[in-house]
């Protein structure tokens, strides 16, 4: 009888002491928390003169063709020299326009990279020249504002590049630093 009530004395010792350390402890009232300052949200959609590098990679680049490069025309809708320079919107060509271009601009290759600044500037364009189907091509870099952004009826992006397929061939071959 005695072994009994110790054995519930120290059950209900045992469950008392435990519902005690659940009871919380009282403290002094805490001041409000203090709230982080509201981050600024980014836009949802690119105004007109903005595009994703998803839009220049794989994008294809023009040159002039050789007999147009040294006669060019005044027509600013073929004329890359009087297209308005990357940081502005690209300019739209209608089908008439974009047939023109086609006529006197050969299809070179197109953008493979990009080369950014620090501060996450683009400043050069690494251009797949030369080749067939990836085969014999070489890299080559050019300037950002050397390229001249169309875009045709259908809203695809293509840039020109006024420098002639022989003359982007004879540069350099871009080689990307390993890290």
């Amino acid at each position: 009888m005695i072994r009994n009530s110790l054995a519930i004395a120290s059950v209900v010792a045992a469950l008392t002491g435990a519902a005690m350390a659940q009871t919380a402890p009282q403290t002094a009232p805490q001041a409000p928390a203090q709230t982080a300052p509201a981050m600024r949200q980014a836009p949802s959609s690119l105004a007109p003169n903005e595009f994703t590098t998803r839009s220049l990679v794989g994008m294809t680049v023009y040159a002039p063709k050789p007999a147009n490069a040294a006669t060019r025309s005044a027509d600013p809708a073929t004329t890359a020299s009087t297209m308005p320079a990357p940081s502005a919107a690209p300019a739209a060509m209608d089908d008439a326009q974009w047939r023109v271009m086609r006529e006197r601009h050969d299809n070179i290759g197109e953008v493979n990279s990009l080369v950014l600044t620090s501060d996450g500037r683009v400043k050069q364009v690494v251009l797949g020249v030369g080749g067939f189907l990836g085969i014999g091509e070489k890299s080559v870099a050019i300037d950002w504002h050397d390229l001249r952004l169309i875009r045709d009826s259908n809203g695809k992006m293509s840039a020109i590049v006024m420098r002639t397929k022989e003359q982007l061939n004879a540069m350099p071959n871009f080689v990307e630093p390993r890290t």
